[in-house]
């Protein structure tokens, strides 16, 4: 009886599996983070994912019927043990026990790790040195092995199928040996871990499961390549990539004419970016104002993240910038114009009031008292090609998508949130530092401050420019 009670306990609960789990963990404080889903960086917030939760509370249920015999009520007489009742607080005990169970495996199984995600940035030749945006540290791979294998058996093994002294079949056979074979086998891992990839994205995540921990660094890791790919032009950005992004690829294509003969080809995009010596070096260097902004702002992202959510305007931009990222990867154009139109509304707060989103980019971009030339675009005219014309008709299916051209339309987008970005970012990362009040604020007064701030650094560099 008291396993068909937990078994429709379990399936009618299911939904509330999240609010059970976080009364439990509401006793010892751990920390609930999360990023959601991959199509919104800031959805859910539990360090464990549902799939694992639910079994963790399957295992809490079984072991409280294993040990609720102590609260089985005395078969008094000749009565039938089966036909025993069990009250209202022989159950309630059952849920006390099932809640300290579950808190007592949630907590066992949430862990501090370094997650490593490969990816690939620039060219080994080009001699980029190690560098970090705010949470995420990018290494180049050896230096990545010399940092965070410390087996020199193991960084051994990995140099000679690096070098081709080796080859990976002969370190798989090593790997079954009895002998020496968890060095093979770490190094095995590592290699299938690494492949081709030249570089390697390290992010700390604390209080997290393993499966939920490496998918929130994927997208932190995620972020923070976007965030570099600001600072390039769109087609070198896209050779920027991670693994678990799919927007590179190599297709072989085949066709046959009218009158049968056939027609082969093959496109390959290649990822990582080169350039002449050491000019990504300092490309890098002079951008570490603008990452060291963007990366302020990551790292509060993941610290209110480890509270619930982080600050409003924290969210906006993270949420903005992925979806310019997402905008960027996109083969289609319409599709492109919607990102780009949804980060536009994102960046600047204006839940979907155009005018609010125009009175935002002004603030930011548009020169003081200065006339706009004919036949250049306004702020004004971009926010409406881009927004009303370009996402909100294109997502409420007033206007054809797929097979038209809105290469145009898509330019625009992008030249208006990387411009948008390239103020935006230094300005709220100095008010993350420097505003004490900035958490008392609400989203609304929030953005008046940030509005107003963009409008005075406007007019500083138009003084500096002035002066000089």
């Amino acid at each position: 009886r008291c396993a068909i009670w937990a078994v429709n306990l379990a399936y009618s609960a299911r939904p509330m599996l999240p609010a059970i789990g976080k009364k439990a963990f509401a006793a010892e404080k751990m920390p609930r983070t999360a990023f959601g889903p991959a199509s919104n960086p800031a959805g859910t917030d539990s360090g464990i994912s549902l799939d694992a939760f639910t079994q963790l509370s399957f295992q809490a249920i079984g072991d409280t019927l294993r040990d609720c015999k102590s609260h089985l009520p005395e078969v008094v007489g000749d009565q039938e043990p089966q036909n025993a009742a069990l009250g209202d607080d022989f159950y309630s005990l059952l849920v006390d026990d099932y809640l300290a169970s579950l808190q007592q495996l949630s907590s066992s199984s949430l862990v501090d790790v370094n997650r490593h995600i490969p990816c690939h940035l620039f060219h080994l030749e080009q001699a980029v040195p190690a560098f970090v945006v705010g949470p995420v540290q990018f290494r180049p791979r050896s230096e990545w092995l010399d940092c965070f294998v410390k087996d020199t058996d193991v960084r051994e093994l990995i140099r000679q199928v690096d070098s081709r002294e080796s080859e990976m079949e002969v370190l798989s056979a090593q790997s079954m040996a009895s002998e020496a074979g968890r060095h093979a086998s770490n190094a095995l891992g590592i290699l299938r871990t690494l492949r081709g990839f030249s570089w390697v994205a390290t992010v700390r995540m604390e209080g997290h499961e393993n499966v939920q921990s490496h998918f929130k660094a994927s997208i932190v890791v995620g972020l923070a390549i976007d965030a570099i790919g600001l600072r390039f032009q769109v087609e070198d950005a896209l050779l920027f990539t991670k693994a678990g992004r799919q927007h590179l690829f190599a297709e072989n294509r085949l066709a046959t004419t009218l009158d049968g003969r056939i027609l082969c080809g093959l496109s390959v995009q290649m990822p990582g970016l080169g350039g002449s010596p050491g000019a990504l070096a300092a490309k890098m260097a002079s951008e570490r104002v603008f990452l060291d902004s963007a990366g302020c702002i990551l790292q509060h992202y993941i610290d209110g993240r480890r509270a619930g959510h982080a600050l409003h305007l924290v969210e906006r931009w993270v949420n903005a910038l992925y979806w310019v990222g997402e905008a960027r990867r996109e083969a289609s154009d319409f599709m492109a114009v919607v990102n780009y139109g949804c980060a536009a509304d994102g960046l600047s707060g204006a839940g979907g009031i155009a005018k609010n989103m125009t009175r935002f980019a002004e603030a930011a971009l548009k020169p003081d008292g200065e006339t706009v030339s004919d036949g250049v675009l306004t702020i004004d005219a971009a926010v409406h090609k881009v927004y009303r014309e370009g996402r909100n008709k294109l997502a409420h299916g007033e206007m054809s998508g797929l097979f038209e051209d809105l290469a145009e339309t898509r330019a625009v987008g992008e030249a208006l949130l990387s411009a948008l970005f390239d103020v935006v970012t230094p300005v709220l990362a100095d008010l993350l530092q420097n505003e004490p009040n900035l958490l008392k604020l609400d989203e609304k007064n929030a953005y008046r401050l940030l509005e107003t701030k963009l409008v005075k650094k406007k007019a500083n560099a138009r003084l500096g420019t002035l002066e000089d």
